[in-house]
Protein backbone atom coordinates (compact mmCIF):
# COMPACT_ATOMS: atom_id res chain seq x y z
CA UNK A 1 0.00 0.00 0.00
CA UNK A 2 1.19 3.58 -0.75
CA UNK A 3 1.57 6.30 1.53
CA UNK A 4 -1.29 8.07 2.20
CA UNK A 5 -1.38 11.81 3.11
CA UNK A 6 -1.47 12.49 6.42
CA UNK A 7 -4.44 15.22 6.30
CA UNK A 8 -7.86 15.49 6.42
CA UNK A 9 -9.48 11.41 7.75
CA UNK A 10 -5.97 10.56 8.50
CA UNK A 11 -4.88 12.73 11.32
CA UNK A 12 -5.13 11.81 14.93
CA UNK A 13 -8.89 12.71 15.20
CA UNK A 14 -9.82 11.72 11.29
CA UNK A 15 -11.98 8.98 11.11
CA UNK A 16 -11.21 6.78 7.93
CA UNK A 17 -14.04 5.47 5.95
CA UNK A 18 -14.34 1.46 7.54
CA UNK A 19 -12.65 -0.61 4.44
CA UNK A 20 -9.97 1.97 4.65
CA UNK A 21 -9.54 1.51 8.07
CA UNK A 22 -10.24 -2.02 8.29
CA UNK A 23 -7.52 -2.51 5.92
CA UNK A 24 -4.81 -0.20 8.06
CA UNK A 25 -5.60 -2.04 11.03
CA UNK A 26 -4.90 -5.59 9.27
CA UNK A 27 -1.48 -4.05 8.49
CA UNK A 28 -1.17 -3.96 12.23
CA UNK A 29 -2.40 -6.96 13.64
CA UNK A 30 0.23 -8.73 10.66
CA UNK A 31 2.78 -7.07 12.34
CA UNK A 32 2.18 -7.80 16.04
CA UNK A 33 0.15 -11.19 15.97
CA UNK A 34 3.65 -12.67 15.69
CA UNK A 35 4.86 -11.49 19.02
CA UNK A 36 1.22 -11.75 20.28
CA UNK A 37 0.59 -15.30 19.86
CA UNK A 38 4.43 -16.56 20.29
CA UNK A 39 5.17 -14.74 23.40
CA UNK A 40 2.25 -16.71 25.80
CA UNK A 41 3.42 -19.76 23.90
CA UNK A 42 7.15 -19.48 24.39
CA UNK A 43 6.37 -18.95 28.47
CA UNK A 44 3.91 -21.69 28.07
CA UNK A 45 6.38 -24.16 26.68
CA UNK A 46 9.29 -22.72 28.53
CA UNK A 47 6.94 -23.69 32.11
CA UNK A 48 6.30 -26.88 30.01
CA UNK A 49 2.46 -26.12 30.57
CA UNK A 50 -0.24 -28.31 28.92
CA UNK A 51 -2.12 -27.73 25.69
CA UNK A 52 -5.56 -26.81 27.36
CA UNK A 53 -3.35 -24.26 29.35
CA UNK A 54 -1.09 -22.88 26.56
CA UNK A 55 -4.39 -22.40 24.69
CA UNK A 56 -5.91 -20.71 27.22
CA UNK A 57 -2.99 -18.48 27.54
CA UNK A 58 -2.70 -17.92 23.76
CA UNK A 59 -6.74 -17.11 23.87
CA UNK A 60 -6.44 -14.59 26.20
CA UNK A 61 -3.19 -12.80 26.06
CA UNK A 62 -5.13 -11.88 22.53
CA UNK A 63 -8.33 -10.71 23.71
CA UNK A 64 -6.70 -8.85 26.51
CA UNK A 65 -4.17 -7.48 24.44
CA UNK A 66 -7.80 -6.00 22.20
CA UNK A 67 -9.20 -4.60 25.27
CA UNK A 68 -6.00 -2.76 26.40
CA UNK A 69 -5.52 -1.14 23.09
CA UNK A 70 -8.85 0.15 23.29
CA UNK A 71 -8.33 1.25 26.55
CA UNK A 72 -4.60 2.96 25.37
CA UNK A 73 -6.21 4.80 22.27
CA UNK A 74 -9.32 6.08 24.21
CA UNK A 75 -7.96 8.65 26.84
CA UNK A 76 -10.44 7.77 30.38
CA UNK A 77 -9.43 10.55 32.90
CA UNK A 78 -5.98 9.97 33.28
CA UNK A 79 -5.47 6.76 31.76
CA UNK A 80 -4.73 6.45 28.42
CA UNK A 81 -2.66 8.25 25.46
CA UNK A 82 -5.48 8.98 23.00
CA UNK A 83 -2.77 7.64 20.18
CA UNK A 84 -2.07 5.24 17.40
CA UNK A 85 -0.28 3.01 19.84
CA UNK A 86 -1.84 -1.19 19.92
CA UNK A 87 -0.90 -3.35 23.13
CA UNK A 88 0.06 -6.49 23.44
CA UNK A 89 2.16 -9.68 25.73
CA UNK A 90 5.37 -8.18 26.11
CA UNK A 91 8.30 -10.40 25.02
CA UNK A 92 9.91 -8.35 27.66
CA UNK A 93 8.76 -11.14 30.78
CA UNK A 94 9.17 -14.57 28.93
CA UNK A 95 12.65 -15.01 30.43
CA UNK A 96 11.36 -13.55 33.91
CA UNK A 97 8.25 -15.57 34.11
CA UNK A 98 9.64 -18.42 32.73
CA UNK A 99 12.30 -18.22 35.50
CA UNK A 100 10.10 -17.06 38.29
CA UNK A 101 8.07 -20.28 37.24
CA UNK A 102 10.76 -22.78 37.67
CA UNK A 103 11.86 -21.20 41.08
CA UNK A 104 8.58 -22.10 42.26
CA UNK A 105 7.81 -25.16 40.82
CA UNK A 106 9.93 -26.69 43.69
CA UNK A 107 7.95 -26.43 46.24
CA UNK A 108 4.71 -25.62 44.96
CA UNK A 109 1.85 -27.12 42.65
CA UNK A 110 1.75 -25.70 38.41
CA UNK A 111 -1.45 -24.08 39.96
CA UNK A 112 -0.18 -22.13 42.70
CA UNK A 113 2.71 -21.23 40.78
CA UNK A 114 0.66 -19.60 38.08
CA UNK A 115 -1.16 -17.71 40.85
CA UNK A 116 2.00 -16.82 42.45
CA UNK A 117 3.08 -15.22 38.73
CA UNK A 118 -0.50 -13.64 38.30
CA UNK A 119 -0.47 -11.81 41.74
CA UNK A 120 3.03 -10.49 41.70
CA UNK A 121 2.69 -9.14 38.59
CA UNK A 122 -0.82 -7.83 39.73
CA UNK A 123 1.15 -6.03 42.39
CA UNK A 124 4.15 -5.03 40.48
CA UNK A 125 1.19 -3.40 37.81
CA UNK A 126 -0.20 -1.51 40.75
CA UNK A 127 3.59 -0.11 41.74
CA UNK A 128 4.06 0.72 37.76
CA UNK A 129 0.78 3.04 37.71
CA UNK A 130 1.43 4.82 40.77
CA UNK A 131 4.90 5.47 39.32
CA UNK A 132 3.58 6.57 35.93
CA UNK A 133 2.49 9.89 38.01
CA UNK A 134 5.92 10.23 38.70
CA UNK A 135 7.77 10.01 35.25
CA UNK A 136 10.11 12.39 35.09
CA UNK A 137 11.95 11.89 38.21
CA UNK A 138 11.90 7.92 36.95
CA UNK A 139 13.72 8.90 34.06
CA UNK A 140 16.50 10.35 35.94
CA UNK A 141 16.79 6.71 37.43
CA UNK A 142 16.19 4.34 34.63
CA UNK A 143 18.73 5.70 32.13
CA UNK A 144 19.95 4.41 28.79
CA UNK A 145 22.54 2.78 30.69
CA UNK A 146 19.83 0.91 32.31
CA UNK A 147 17.53 0.69 30.18
CA UNK A 148 19.96 -0.58 27.72
CA UNK A 149 21.92 -3.41 29.92
CA UNK A 150 18.97 -4.70 30.88
CA UNK A 151 17.08 -4.95 27.71
CA UNK A 152 21.21 -6.50 26.18
CA UNK A 153 20.65 -9.06 28.81
CA UNK A 154 17.07 -9.89 28.05
CA UNK A 155 18.23 -10.57 24.75
CA UNK A 156 21.19 -12.60 25.24
CA UNK A 157 19.07 -14.34 27.57
CA UNK A 158 16.74 -15.37 25.18
CA UNK A 159 18.68 -16.54 22.37
CA UNK A 160 20.82 -18.73 24.86
CA UNK A 161 17.98 -20.45 25.96
CA UNK A 162 16.32 -20.88 22.63
CA UNK A 163 19.43 -22.24 21.15
CA UNK A 164 19.49 -24.79 24.03
CA UNK A 165 15.71 -25.49 23.34
CA UNK A 166 16.91 -26.32 19.71
CA UNK A 167 19.51 -28.25 20.90
CA UNK A 168 17.45 -30.13 23.26
CA UNK A 169 14.45 -30.58 19.61
CA UNK A 170 18.11 -31.76 18.18
CA UNK A 171 18.51 -34.67 20.71
CA UNK A 172 15.41 -35.65 21.19
CA UNK A 173 14.74 -36.71 17.41
CA UNK A 174 18.19 -38.44 17.63
CA UNK A 175 20.83 -36.24 16.19
CA UNK A 176 22.28 -36.71 13.23
CA UNK A 177 22.03 -40.24 13.04
CA UNK A 178 18.23 -39.53 13.32
CA UNK A 179 15.76 -36.72 12.24
CA UNK A 180 17.69 -33.98 13.88
CA UNK A 181 19.00 -32.72 10.37
CA UNK A 182 15.24 -32.14 9.83
CA UNK A 183 15.39 -29.85 13.19
CA UNK A 184 18.50 -27.82 11.91
CA UNK A 185 17.03 -27.35 8.29
CA UNK A 186 13.37 -26.40 9.12
CA UNK A 187 14.46 -23.95 11.60
CA UNK A 188 17.28 -22.36 9.60
CA UNK A 189 14.96 -22.03 6.75
CA UNK A 190 12.41 -20.19 9.15
CA UNK A 191 15.49 -17.70 9.87
CA UNK A 192 16.52 -17.07 6.71
CA UNK A 193 12.69 -16.85 5.10
CA UNK A 194 12.42 -14.25 8.10
CA UNK A 195 15.20 -12.21 7.18
CA UNK A 196 15.28 -11.87 3.55
CA UNK A 197 11.42 -10.76 4.74
CA UNK A 198 12.58 -8.56 6.55
CA UNK A 199 14.77 -6.88 3.51
CA UNK A 200 12.20 -6.81 1.21
CA UNK A 201 11.85 -3.43 -0.70
CA UNK A 202 8.00 -3.72 0.40
CA UNK A 203 7.50 -2.20 3.64
CA UNK A 204 4.23 -3.96 3.97
CA UNK A 205 5.85 -7.36 3.93
CA UNK A 206 8.51 -6.14 6.43
CA UNK A 207 6.54 -5.21 9.17
CA UNK A 208 5.03 -8.17 8.77
CA UNK A 209 8.38 -10.19 8.87
CA UNK A 210 7.92 -12.34 11.57
CA UNK A 211 4.74 -13.25 11.00
CA UNK A 212 5.10 -14.16 7.74
CA UNK A 213 7.75 -16.76 8.13
CA UNK A 214 5.90 -18.46 10.94
CA UNK A 215 3.80 -19.02 8.17
CA UNK A 216 6.18 -20.24 6.16
CA UNK A 217 7.77 -22.31 8.64
CA UNK A 218 4.23 -24.26 9.55
CA UNK A 219 3.25 -24.36 5.69
CA UNK A 220 6.46 -26.44 4.91
CA UNK A 221 5.93 -28.14 8.19
CA UNK A 222 2.40 -29.41 6.84
CA UNK A 223 3.74 -30.44 3.44
CA UNK A 224 6.39 -32.80 5.10
CA UNK A 225 3.38 -34.24 7.35
CA UNK A 226 5.34 -33.26 10.80
CA UNK A 227 2.06 -31.24 12.15
CA UNK A 228 0.09 -32.94 14.53
CA UNK A 229 -3.86 -31.59 13.57
CA UNK A 230 -5.72 -34.26 15.72
CA UNK A 231 -6.12 -31.76 18.66
CA UNK A 232 -8.59 -29.50 16.08
CA UNK A 233 -11.02 -32.09 16.42
CA UNK A 234 -12.40 -31.17 19.44
CA UNK A 235 -12.85 -27.93 20.68
CA UNK A 236 -14.60 -25.07 22.39
CA UNK A 237 -16.66 -22.44 19.94
CA UNK A 238 -16.09 -19.60 21.88
CA UNK A 239 -13.38 -18.76 24.19
CA UNK A 240 -14.65 -15.96 27.37
CA UNK A 241 -11.44 -15.57 29.70
CA UNK A 242 -11.51 -16.30 33.51
CA UNK A 243 -11.27 -14.02 36.36
CA UNK A 244 -8.92 -15.19 38.90
CA UNK A 245 -8.51 -19.12 36.97
CA UNK A 246 -5.34 -19.71 39.51
CA UNK A 247 -5.07 -19.19 43.66
CA UNK A 248 -3.60 -15.61 43.22
CA UNK A 249 -1.12 -14.80 45.81
CA UNK A 250 1.98 -12.46 46.39
CA UNK A 251 5.69 -13.32 46.58
CA UNK A 252 8.33 -11.35 47.37
CA UNK A 253 10.89 -12.41 45.48
CA UNK A 254 8.92 -12.96 42.74
CA UNK A 255 8.44 -9.37 42.77
CA UNK A 256 11.98 -8.19 43.18
CA UNK A 257 12.89 -10.64 39.62
CA UNK A 258 9.94 -8.89 38.18
CA UNK A 259 9.88 -5.53 39.13
CA UNK A 260 13.01 -4.28 37.47
CA UNK A 261 11.66 -5.59 34.10
CA UNK A 262 8.55 -3.59 34.67
CA UNK A 263 10.91 -0.35 34.99
CA UNK A 264 13.00 -1.23 32.06
CA UNK A 265 9.63 -1.95 29.51
CA UNK A 266 8.46 1.29 31.09
CA UNK A 267 11.00 3.03 29.55
CA UNK A 268 10.42 1.44 26.16
CA UNK A 269 6.84 2.02 25.95
CA UNK A 270 8.32 5.91 26.94
CA UNK A 271 10.14 5.83 23.50
CA UNK A 272 7.40 3.96 21.90
CA UNK A 273 4.83 6.63 22.82
CA UNK A 274 7.15 9.18 22.09
CA UNK A 275 7.87 8.28 18.62
CA UNK A 276 3.51 7.48 17.97
CA UNK A 277 3.18 11.11 19.38
CA UNK A 278 5.56 12.74 16.89
CA UNK A 279 4.14 10.55 13.54
CA UNK A 280 0.89 11.90 14.84
CA UNK A 281 2.19 15.54 14.06
CA UNK A 282 2.34 16.25 18.07
CA UNK A 283 5.01 18.43 19.78
CA UNK A 284 6.77 16.43 21.77
CA UNK A 285 7.60 18.68 25.08
CA UNK A 286 5.33 20.42 27.07
CA UNK A 287 2.05 19.84 29.51
CA UNK A 288 0.44 18.42 26.30
CA UNK A 289 2.97 15.65 25.62
CA UNK A 290 3.49 14.93 29.29
CA UNK A 291 -0.12 13.92 29.80
CA UNK A 292 -0.42 11.44 27.34
CA UNK A 293 3.01 10.11 27.67
CA UNK A 294 1.47 9.86 31.91
CA UNK A 295 -1.51 8.32 30.13
CA UNK A 296 -0.01 6.08 28.10
CA UNK A 297 2.06 4.41 30.93
CA UNK A 298 -1.01 4.19 33.47
CA UNK A 299 -2.84 2.84 30.77
CA UNK A 300 -0.06 -0.06 30.15
CA UNK A 301 -0.04 -0.72 34.10
CA UNK A 302 -3.89 -0.92 34.03
CA UNK A 303 -3.69 -3.74 31.18
CA UNK A 304 -1.33 -5.27 33.20
CA UNK A 305 -3.15 -5.45 35.82
CA UNK A 306 -6.21 -6.60 34.22
CA UNK A 307 -4.23 -9.15 32.65
CA UNK A 308 -3.07 -10.55 35.42
CA UNK A 309 -6.80 -10.72 36.59
CA UNK A 310 -7.50 -12.66 33.68
CA UNK A 311 -4.66 -14.90 34.02
CA UNK A 312 -2.25 -13.92 31.35
CA UNK A 313 0.85 -12.05 31.05
CA UNK A 314 2.22 -8.23 31.09
CA UNK A 315 0.71 -5.87 28.46
CA UNK A 316 3.23 -3.26 26.59
CA UNK A 317 3.12 -1.15 23.81
CA UNK A 318 4.37 -2.31 20.66
CA UNK A 319 6.92 -0.66 18.46
CA UNK A 320 6.05 -2.14 15.27
CA UNK A 321 3.34 -0.41 14.92
CA UNK A 322 5.03 2.76 14.45
CA UNK A 323 6.62 1.32 11.42
CA UNK A 324 3.05 0.70 9.96
CA UNK A 325 2.15 4.50 10.79
CA UNK A 326 5.25 5.37 8.63
CA UNK A 327 4.51 3.41 6.06
CA UNK A 328 0.28 4.09 5.39
CA UNK A 329 0.70 7.33 6.77
CA UNK A 330 -2.43 7.33 8.80
CA UNK A 331 -2.21 7.88 12.79
CA UNK A 332 -5.92 7.55 13.40
CA UNK A 333 -6.72 6.26 16.60
CA UNK A 334 -9.89 5.13 15.36
CA UNK A 335 -7.97 2.66 12.92
CA UNK A 336 -6.74 1.05 16.18
CA UNK A 337 -10.16 0.36 17.20
CA UNK A 338 -10.71 -2.01 14.61
CA UNK A 339 -7.39 -3.70 15.48
CA UNK A 340 -8.43 -4.18 18.96
CA UNK A 341 -11.75 -5.40 17.82
CA UNK A 342 -9.90 -7.84 15.24
CA UNK A 343 -8.20 -9.08 18.39
CA UNK A 344 -10.52 -9.82 20.63
CA UNK A 345 -13.09 -11.66 17.84
CA UNK A 346 -9.25 -13.88 17.04
CA UNK A 347 -8.96 -14.34 20.93
CA UNK A 348 -12.86 -15.30 21.10
CA UNK A 349 -12.09 -18.09 18.21
CA UNK A 350 -10.63 -21.36 20.44
CA UNK A 351 -9.33 -22.73 17.13
CA UNK A 352 -6.60 -19.87 16.52
CA UNK A 353 -5.15 -20.42 19.72
CA UNK A 354 -5.26 -24.38 19.13
CA UNK A 355 -4.25 -24.21 15.95
CA UNK A 356 -1.19 -21.89 16.75
CA UNK A 357 -0.27 -24.46 19.11
CA UNK A 358 0.26 -26.92 16.16
CA UNK A 359 3.28 -25.16 14.92
CA UNK A 360 6.18 -27.46 15.40
CA UNK A 361 8.60 -26.49 18.06
CA UNK A 362 11.83 -25.77 15.53
CA UNK A 363 9.22 -22.96 13.54
CA UNK A 364 9.22 -21.23 16.59
CA UNK A 365 12.16 -21.32 17.26
CA UNK A 366 13.74 -20.44 14.21
CA UNK A 367 11.46 -17.00 14.18
CA UNK A 368 12.42 -16.50 17.88
CA UNK A 369 16.14 -16.72 17.72
CA UNK A 370 15.86 -13.68 14.94
CA UNK A 371 13.57 -11.70 17.35
CA UNK A 372 15.72 -11.81 20.52
CA UNK A 373 19.07 -11.20 18.70
CA UNK A 374 17.10 -8.08 17.39
CA UNK A 375 16.53 -7.70 21.43
CA UNK A 376 20.19 -7.11 21.78
CA UNK A 377 20.77 -4.67 18.44
CA UNK A 378 18.08 -2.55 20.68
CA UNK A 379 19.77 -2.56 24.18
CA UNK A 380 22.98 -1.73 21.89
CA UNK A 381 20.77 1.17 20.17
CA UNK A 382 19.37 2.53 23.46
CA UNK A 383 22.81 3.19 25.30
CA UNK A 384 24.21 4.07 21.74
CA UNK A 385 21.91 6.87 20.40
CA UNK A 386 22.02 8.34 24.00
CA UNK A 387 25.87 9.58 22.99
CA UNK A 388 27.63 7.59 25.73
CA UNK A 389 30.87 8.43 27.03
CA UNK A 390 33.93 6.09 27.66
CA UNK A 391 32.17 6.12 31.53
CA UNK A 392 28.88 4.87 30.35
CA UNK A 393 30.28 1.92 28.71
CA UNK A 394 32.57 0.53 31.42
CA UNK A 395 29.32 1.02 33.44
CA UNK A 396 27.46 -1.20 31.22
CA UNK A 397 30.25 -3.57 30.46
CA UNK A 398 30.66 -4.00 34.11
CA UNK A 399 26.56 -4.42 34.99
CA UNK A 400 26.44 -7.24 32.59
CA UNK A 401 29.52 -8.81 33.33
CA UNK A 402 28.58 -8.81 37.26
CA UNK A 403 25.26 -10.01 36.59
CA UNK A 404 26.27 -12.75 34.91
CA UNK A 405 29.12 -13.97 37.35
CA UNK A 406 26.35 -13.10 40.39
CA UNK A 407 23.92 -15.21 39.18
CA UNK A 408 26.20 -17.94 38.55
CA UNK A 409 27.79 -17.63 41.90
CA UNK A 410 25.25 -16.47 44.39
CA UNK A 411 23.79 -20.03 45.25
CA UNK A 412 27.57 -20.88 46.87
CA UNK A 413 27.76 -17.87 49.16
CA UNK A 414 26.50 -19.27 52.67
CA UNK A 415 24.34 -17.80 54.99
CA UNK A 416 22.04 -15.63 52.50
CA UNK A 417 18.37 -15.93 52.41
CA UNK A 418 16.92 -18.20 49.92
CA UNK A 419 14.63 -15.61 48.63
CA UNK A 420 17.41 -13.08 47.56
CA UNK A 421 19.19 -16.16 45.93
CA UNK A 422 16.67 -16.92 44.10
CA UNK A 423 16.13 -13.29 42.31
CA UNK A 424 19.71 -12.44 42.31
CA UNK A 425 20.17 -16.15 40.42
CA UNK A 426 18.60 -14.28 37.29
CA UNK A 427 21.22 -12.29 35.31
CA UNK A 428 18.57 -9.50 33.74
CA UNK A 429 17.05 -8.38 36.90
CA UNK A 430 20.43 -8.63 38.54
CA UNK A 431 21.66 -6.54 35.70
CA UNK A 432 19.06 -4.15 36.41
CA UNK A 433 19.68 -3.40 39.49
CA UNK A 434 23.31 -3.46 39.32
CA UNK A 435 23.36 -1.09 36.25
CA UNK A 436 20.92 1.40 39.04
CA UNK A 437 23.42 1.43 41.83
CA UNK A 438 26.48 2.01 39.20
CA UNK A 439 24.90 4.65 37.51
CA UNK A 440 24.63 6.38 41.09
CA UNK A 441 27.91 5.56 42.48
CA UNK A 442 30.25 5.93 39.50
CA UNK A 443 31.13 9.77 39.09
CA UNK A 444 30.56 11.42 35.87
CA UNK A 445 33.16 13.21 34.23
CA UNK A 446 32.83 16.85 33.28
CA UNK A 447 35.11 16.16 29.97
CA UNK A 448 32.63 15.19 26.52
CA UNK A 449 34.92 13.18 25.16
CA UNK A 450 35.82 10.47 28.27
Amino acid sequence: MEKLSNTGAFTLEGKPVPPVAAAIAFQHLLAMAGGILTAPLLIALGMGLSPSETSYLISSALVISGFATLVQINRVGPIGSGLLSLQGTSFAFVGPLIFSYQTLITDQSSEEALGVIFGSTAFCSLIMFLLSFFLKHLKNVITPNVSGTTVMLLGITLVLTTLQNLAREFDSAGGFEGTGFQIIILSGVVLASTILISRSRKTWLRVGSITFGLIIGFSISLVFGSVDLSGLQNQEVFFIPEIARYPISIDPQIVGILLPIFLVSTMESIGDITATNALSGLKTGGTAYWLRLRGGIAACATNSFVASVFSTFPNTTFSQNNGVIRLTGICSRHVGIYAAVFLIILGGIPFVANLFQTIPPPVVYGSTVLMFGLVVVSGYKIISESLPKKRDWVLVGLACSLAYLISFFIDSVPGLPKNLVSVLSFPVSTGAMVAMFLEIIVPKSGNQDE
